[in-house]
């Protein structure tokens, strides 16, 4: 079978949020405003080493429980009997590796020890467990060999190919390409790496370098790109492949959601207030609107991880909507702040703007930069791949990080959030499937908050895990609108806001929420870095469960959001933590708890960032902690997450599949109660689990309460109260405990006599302020002793008693001298005052005469108690007043110009000298924040090309008492253009704002400024004019900036036509005039000086004088070279500087005519044959064909300077050849050398024509050519070819057939002679007359007869001339005997069909051959018949003998067979008497 049954189904969808609607603002509920109640501010005592030091109840160790003997993959269950497959593969993926084993490990041995004793028995590495009982191990075939005899294996197994692929390519046959992720294996420590070790050979890069396209690399041991589905099995064999997993596509998945989390309500519960300060926020998101203004000075760093070198937020904003749903302070519009608005952010950029897609890069990467380079101790992503519920890669990496750094001994713990997603029913989209992360689903903002998201991925993962985690507000979300996102405008009338739905928009909210919680921790609480873990446990422990009871579930997780049940326990109830703390394989953990008080509720959450899952592991839990709860009696055990109807039952199982467990009891007894954490299957690699454990309930902190009365907080409305005059005294309480109280007294005296009594109950942390009105009687004249005393009867248990008693020496005074005034505040008038001024009235309310003196304190600052010298005079000190008479007097104070903004308390005292008794008034110096900026030029005046655009910047500083904005305005001079690069609202604008400066703080500013384009005259001066606006007034300041246009030179070279012709050869002795002429196409003046920079040897210049061109002139400049007659040629280069640093280069190439003179003499020609001669014709003729023969010249060199020319021969045509020689190769002056050309005529070549060839030699531009004519030798020569011959018989006739061809290069004209036997008769058949041309073929045909049977020779003569070559051929003939008579008929029948045929096709032969021959005929002449002549050696005689016989009117001739004549009576051929061969 190539394919397995199939029982797993990989859904991939895509996320969405559902659109925004528009809807009624003013729709609120009744449950708002009970999670925005109006709590008290409490504070927690300072105490940073608690959570080191919390005791446990004890610690001891138990084995880890048996397990199931299996391992359960993502192809199938490893039993012991081998694998049952899950799932449908292709059988190429079915084919093992040979570097992998999967063992199964006994059920009684712990994974733990198992782990130790496998590493330490054998070179292998545990690359993964396979819960329950597996381990995937790598190594060499010899050591895993090893590993399988081990006791404690009970099984081992091949590992098939597809357990390390993800299952989209189980049965994908296609070729197409697809975009993956290619992973390397992590070792123990989970480092990455590019090669697996263990002596196995190969890398990471080498595969990637050989199978993908495309690709790159965000880390070791990782490549993303490109690789044929085809060749996925064959990837899979390297040893350094651990994975191959697709890039999924990802995609992005406020004013009552901080309501619905109780964000107003705890943040102003606490006296320092929980704002998201101190902490940092990474957002990992589309991009980011930087500017907005909701960030304000916040932005840590926008970081660009998409590659597409821009981080705005150009296309829908969802980048900038998410980070203010964190962090955004609100500052246009205060309903819309983010949960976090002190926040800090570090952003990473992922969206590829011009797709709107983001990128590919890994959360691993993403998390490290967020982690070591932002300092960020949360990462929230608003995005994900639909891998509906997978375990993938990216969940593996974010588990590998959190898991990391919440080891609390070495780091400081990372809350990292994702979204659930937008899929519904089809699943948590990935990373959110990660264990350690928070993953957030959405509930309703807008209406019901106990309502979900209807869009909201719905859990489990396909683990079966409890995801989502816990859920926020995630629809109609109001938050900050990025200003260049095309793809969004407002829908709720706000320019600067949006309105979204979907867990995009809870995930920020709850990221918020994060960081207020770890704000509390480590700024209230006073606590040391928590670990991630503890985070989401907090979370869990104040989540709500949402409309029916029924948590957890795949829809809510563990409930929505609700930092009110986080952070302030009601009356006694506390919350205790622990994320100290971690376990080994089988450790247990103890806690107690005394619940003093039954009927409420008890809740336990213990959380922890557990060891990486693995994509070849169908179950993700690593390490698995069980929770036990144990009533005081014993009796009954809670198990985590074992649930019904909302909250914990019995009769349950343990869950081995989620890292967070929880137990929820509606209503505890009171009594102690027993927490257990048990680390009860340790399949890690690390040593140590760290967890977190989150406890609420009634007094089930063990710290105790402690309040104590706040330093400084008394406070009296009266400085030195008079008798009879009632006060308003007040003092702080605040418990520095860890534990509550209630109705606890606080007691007040005066002089022993009781004022009062107040009671009070106080949480953790918290504060109050007392208040009582107290009148002096006369016996309180004096000083009067205030004192205040916490739980004066001493009935509340606390850390401190000592701390409970205060007091304080108040002087009364009776009737004597009032300072006051009608006008005590005043405010400062101009930034430039340095003083400012008090009316004050001094009165003696006495009914008696009385001195007086006034005095006043230097000012300090209410808001932080900063006192400043700043001296006070008044214009008299000393007064003497009647019975209640008034003097006014005035108080001049001096300070700054202008002093820092704030209030400013001053006591006047006015002082009876009579009575020595004070008056005191306090008045108030109010400062508001005041404009003064001061602009910082680079310099007084700006220089600025005319022609292209010019940069500079200048600063404003802020001189102002406090922070500013300044909007600043460029006003420019006519013709020109400047404008802000970065400060406006786009590039080039004239107008843009600083952004806030704070006190002596300065920005600087990029300007441009665009040139008219015109060429002005250097020197010109222009006005621009610097415009700053105050934002607190309506204060202007201008600042002029001078621009001054710089100089710009160009010259423009170009050569007279009037210069000496120097284009062509120059003599190496001539003197030659150079005149350019120079154009000065600048705005100055302009001196050139020429500087000789190159110039060829045997040259030399002069007249090199400077000349100054006016701007816009011309002028001509003359300079002279005179060569030495040696002067060679080069290129002659001048420099033309100037005192302003501009410089122009002119050259030109000077080309010397050489002095070589070459003279060529014939020397001699050779030819084979062993003539030679010192002509070329001195010889009888030039012999055709290979192997030619020689020619020489003799080249003298009459010249002064060395020559080394090419020697070539121009030859009549391509059938010709030659080759030639010079020795010595260079000619020196009066030196001779030898040219030798072999030269091959072709048989081609006419005989005793004369063609001509060329010598020919070249150097340095000069040419010698000598030419010689040949006479071509003449070349007579034939072949005879016998073609056919048939078998020959006595007395019958037989046919020879020859080709005859004329090879010789002349044209041969005679007549074929034809001998043998006398007794034979022989004749031609085609004709005795041959006229070739050189190289043309004839065909011979000749008939013969013997006469008997004897054999004999048949001789071919052409003519009777022995001067051709091959003239004559002679055949033997061998005749068969005669034939009987029985054979005579066939016989003669063969031999005359043969003779028929032959006479026939002979015939049509030497009509072709003929016809062309005859085409000048006469046309009675064409009729005729050529009859063979038989040719004897008798008719030979006669024709010789008896010419006269032959009747001359019957005899024609044809210039085509000279030497013949036709007889047109005997239509035969006879001999020429006239012709010369015959005579």
């Amino acid at each position: 079978m190539n394919q397995r049954t199939t029982l797993l189904m990989l859904a991939i969808l895509l996320m969405s949020y559902s659109p925004s609607l528009e809807y009624d603002s003013q729709t609120e509920y009744d449950e708002m405003n009970l999670l925005d109640q109006n709590y008290e501010r409490i504070e927690i005592s300072p105490n940073p080493n608690t959570m080191h030091s919390l005791p446990l109840v004890s610690s001891y160790f138990e084995s880890e429980e048996t397990r199931n003997l299996r391992a359960d993959t993502p192809v199938g269950i490893f039993t012991e009997m081998g694998l049952i497959p899950t799932v449908l593969m292709k059988s190429e993926l079915t084919s093992p590796r040979s570097d992998l084993l999967l063992i199964l490990i006994d059920g009684e041995t712990g994974l733990w020890d198992a782990r130790l004793e496998i590493i330490d028995y054998a070179n292998v590495e545990i690359r993964a467990t396979i819960p329950p009982s597996g381990f995937l191990i790598q190594g060499t075939q010899n050591q895993l060999n090893k590993i399988s005899n081990l006791p404690i294996v009970r099984a081992s197994h091949l590992v098939p190919l597809g357990l390390l692929s993800d299952k989209q390519f189980y049965n994908s046959d296609t070729e197409d390409s697809v975009i993956v992720e290619l992973l390397g294996w992590k070792d123990s420590d989970l480092i990455r790496h590019d090669s697996p070790g263990l002596n196995l050979p190969g890398s990471l890069s080498d595969v990637a370098n050989v199978w993908m396209n495309n690709y790159t690399s965000y880390q070791t041991g990782s490549y993303i790109g490109e690789v044929n589905v085809g060749d996925i099995d064959e990837i899979l064999k390297y040893p350094a492949v651990s994975y191959i997993s697709p890039i999924f596509d990802r995609i992005t998945s406020n004013d009552y959601a901080r309501i619905h989390m109780g964000i107003n309500t705890v943040e102003n519960a606490y006296f320092t207030g929980l704002n998201g300060s101190g902490q940092r926020v990474a957002v990992a998101d589309t991009g980011l609107d930087e500017d907005h203004g909701d960030f304000g000075n916040r932005v840590i760093n926008v970081v660009n991880v998409a590659g597409d070198s821009s981080t705005a937020d150009t296309n829908d904003g969802h980048g900038t909507h998410v980070a203010c749903t964190v962090l955004g302070d609100g500052s246009r519009t205060t309903a819309y702040a983010g949960v976090a608005p002190e926040a800090e952010l570090y952003f990473q950029a992922m969206e590829i703007d011009s797709t709107g897609q983001l990128s590919n890069s890994g959360i691993y990467g993403m998390l490290n930069s967020a982690y070591n380079s932002g300092g960020a101790r949360f990462h929230t992503n608003s995005w994900g791949s639909a891998v509906g519920g997978s375990y993938t890669t990216q969940s593996e990496d974010a588990d590998d990080r959190t898991s990391t750094w919440d080891q609390y001994w070495s780091y400081q713990g990372m809350t990292v959030l994702f979204a659930a997603g937008n899929e519904g029913a089809n699943g948590i989209s990935s990373p959110g499937t990660a264990k350690n992360v928070i993953t957030v689903g959405g509930h309703q903002n807008r209406w019901d908050p106990d309502e979900m998201y209807p869009f909201s991925s719905q859990g489990p993962t396909d683990d079966g895990r409890i995801k989502p985690d816990v859920t926020g507000p995630g629809d109609y979300v109001r938050s900050c609108l990025a200003q260049e996102a095309e793809d969004a405008s407002t829908n709720i009338g706000d320019s600067y806001y949006i309105e979204y739905s979907g867990t995009s928009m809870a995930t920020p909210a709850v990221a918020g929420a994060a960081a207020l919680v770890r704000e509390y921790i480590m700024e209230i609480a006073e606590r040391p870095a928590p670990q991630g873990a503890l985070i989401k446990a907090m979370l869990i422990l104040g989540a709500e469960d949402m409309g029916t009871r029924n948590i957890p579930n795949g829809d809510e997780g563990w409930g929505r959001v609700n930092l009110i049940d986080t952070l302030i326990p009601d009356e006694d109830v506390g919350i205790y933590v622990d994320d100290r703390s971690r376990l080994s394989a089988g450790q247990v953990n103890e806690y107690s708890f005394d619940v003093t008080r039954s009927g409420e509720p008890l809740k336990v959450v213990v959380a922890w960032s557990d060891y990486p899952g693995s994509s070849s592991s169908s179950i993700q839990l690593r390490n698995d902690l069980d929770l036990e709860v144990i009533s005081p009696s014993g009796e009954v055990t809670y198990l985590g997450n074992d649930f019904s109807n909302g909250k914990s039952t019995t009769g349950g199982s343990k869950d081995n599949r989620n890292n967070v467990e929880v137990v929820l009891i509606d209503s505890a007894t009171n009594g102690i109660w027993t927490v257990k954490v048990k680390d009860t299957s340790h399949g890690g690699s690390r040593t140590f689990q760290p967890y977190s454990i989150a406890v609420r309930g009634v007094n089930v902190n063990d710290l105790t309460p402690d309040p104590t009365f706040i330093v400084d907080s008394f406070e009296i409305s009266t400085p030195i109260p008079q008798v009879g005059e009632e006060v308003e005294i007040s003092i702080s309480v605040r418990n520095q405990g860890a534990g509550s109280f209630t109705d606890v007294p606080v007691a007040a005296y005066a002089n022993s006599n009781p004022i009062g009594n107040q009671l009070i109950t106080m949480s953790p942390g918290g504060d109050e302020e007392l208040t009582w009105y107290w009148t002096p009687v006369s016996e309180d004249e004096g000083e009067v002793e205030i004192s205040f005393y916490i739980d004066p009867n001493d009935d509340l248990e606390e850390l401190s008693e000592v701390n409970n008693y205060f007091s304080v020496l108040v002087p009364v005074s009776t009737p004597g001298i009032k300072v006051s005034s009608e006008s005590p505040i005043v405010t400062l008038g101009e930034a430039s005052d340095f003083t400012t001024q008090w009316d004050i009235l001094i009165t003696n309310t006495a009914l008696f005469e009385t001195n007086a003196t006034i005095s006043v304190s230097y000012p300090i600052r209410t808001r932080d108690n900063v006192q400043f010298d700043w001296p006070g005079f008044f214009n008299n000190t000393n007064f003497n007043l009647d019975a209640s008479e008034n003097i006014p007097v005035t108080l001049l104070m001096s300070h700054p110009a202008p002093p820092p903004p704030g209030l400013y308390k001053m006591i006047i005292t006015g002082n009876d000298i009579e009575n020595n008794i004070d008056s005191e008034l306090e008045i108030f110096f109010d400062v508001p924040v005041l404009a003064q900026p001061q602009v910082i030029l680079p310099s007084s005046e700006i220089f600025v090309s005319s022609l292209t655009d010019t940069q500079f910047s200048f600063e404003i500083k802020n001189n102002g008492n406090g922070a500013q904005t300044y909007d600043v305005s460029l006003i420019s001079p006519a013709g020109w253009n400047l404008g802000f690069d970065d400060i406006g609202a786009f590039a080039g604008s004239s107008s843009g704002s600083t952004g806030t400066l704070i006190k002596e703080d300065r920005v600087n500013i990029d300007v441009t400024i665009t040139s008219p384009g015109a060429l002005i005259e250097a020197g010109s001066e222009f006005i621009a004019t610097l415009v700053v606006d105050s934002r607190v007034s309506d204060d202007t300041w201008s600042t002029d900036i001078p621009l001054i246009v710089e100089g710009y030179d160009k010259i423009d070279l170009t050569t007279s036509p009037e210069s000496d012709d120097f284009e062509n050869k120059l003599l190496s002795d001539g003197n030659y005039q150079f005149i350019l002429d120079i154009s000065n196409q600048g705005n100055r003046d302009i001196t050139l000086q020429p500087i000789q920079r190159t110039l060829p040897g045997g040259w030399t210049l002069s007249n090199l004088e400077e000349i100054t061109i006016g701007k816009g002139q011309q002028s001509q400049w003359i300079m002279s070279i005179t060569g030495n007659g040696k002067a060679t040629s080069g290129i002659l280069e001048i420099r033309f500087i100037s005192d302003f640093d501009y410089s122009i280069d002119w050259n030109v190439t000077l080309d010397v005519i050489s002095g070589a003179i070459p003279v060529v003499d014939f020397y001699q020609v050779d030819i084979p044959n062993g003539q030679t001669a010192d002509t070329p014709l001195g010889v009888d003729a030039h012999p055709v064909g290979a192997p030619g023969f020689d020619l020489g010249w003799t080249v003298t060199n009459n010249g002064t300077v060395s020559w080394e020319p090419s020697v070539t021969m121009e030859l009549p045509n391509s059938d010709f050849s030659s080759s030639c020689s010079l020795n010595p190769q260079k000619i020196y002056p009066g030196e001779s050398s030898r040219v030798w050309c072999t030269v091959i005529i072709p048989l081609s070549a006419e005989a005793g024509s004369e063609p001509e060839i060329t010598l020919v030699m070249e150097d340095g531009g000069i040419e010698t050519r000598n030419t010689i004519s040949l006479l071509v030798e003449t070349v007579n020569q034939v072949t005879w070819t016998l073609i056919q011959i048939s078998d020959i018989y006595a007395g019958f006739s037989s046919t020879m057939y020859f080709e005859l061809q004329n090879t010789g290069n002349s044209v041969i004209s005679d007549r074929i002679v034809v001998s043998g036997p006398n007794s034979w008769n022989i004749r031609v058949l085609d004709g005795m007359m041959v006229n070739l041309q050189p190289d043309e073929i004839r065909s011979v045909q000749i008939e013969f007869t013997p006469n008997n049977a004897k054999d004999g020779t048949i001789i071919l003569d052409l003519g009777e001339s022995t001067e051709l070559s091959d003239y004559s051929t002679q055949i033997p003939i061998e005749v068969k005997g005669a034939v009987n008579d029985e054979g005579v008929s066939s016989t003669l029948t063969i031999v005359l069909s043969v003779i028929i045929i032959s006479i026939v096709g002979g015939g049509f032969y030497i009509y072709q051959q003929e016809l062309p021959k005859k085409k000048n005929l006469r046309s009675t002449d064409k009729k005729k018949k050529e009859e063979d002549l038989i040719i004897s050696s008798e008719s030979k005689n006669t024709e010789k003998t008896e010419p006269s016989q032959k009747n001359p009117k019957n005899l024609q001739k044809y210039d085509e067979y000279p030497g013949w004549l036709w007889d047109s009576d005997k239509e035969t051929w006879v001999p020429d008497p006239e012709h010369q061969d015959i005579q």
